[in-house]
């Protein structure tokens, strides 16, 4: 299993790939945020109830991060990946939840 996140985390491709992930990731939340629902009293709270199960998300993943941290030094793009698996996981549970509290609400369009 290490030997196939060696190879995953070291390649260039998958860097650049997991940035895209993580900007397209990024552009929803915004795109919701200055949407019309996402301006009004619920969607502010659904926004607010997202970003805290995110950050909570955040905490447990900086934790899994921080044990391969010194595997993730040996290489600078290996590094570079784990940062950005990070941030990019923390932005999908974001969205995801995101998207489950607006089903919830009954706001599906």
């Amino acid at each position: 299993m290490i030997e196939w996140l060696t190879v995953l985390f070291d390649s260039r491709v998958f860097l650049q790939a997991n940035a895209i992930l993580g900007f397209v990731l990024l552009g929803f939340f915004i795109f919701f945020y200055f949407s019309r629902e996402g301006r009004d009293e619920r969607g502010r709270g659904l926004i607010a109830t997202a970003s805290l199960a995110a950050f909570i998300v955040l905490f447990v993943l900086l934790n899994v991060g921080a044990f391969f941290f010194g595997w993730a030094m040996d290489n600078i793009v290996r590094l570079a990946n784990l940062i950005q698996t990070v941030y990019t996981l923390f932005l999908l549970s974001a969205d995801i939840a995101l998207q489950m509290l607006k089903d919830l609400a009954g706001d599906t369009q």
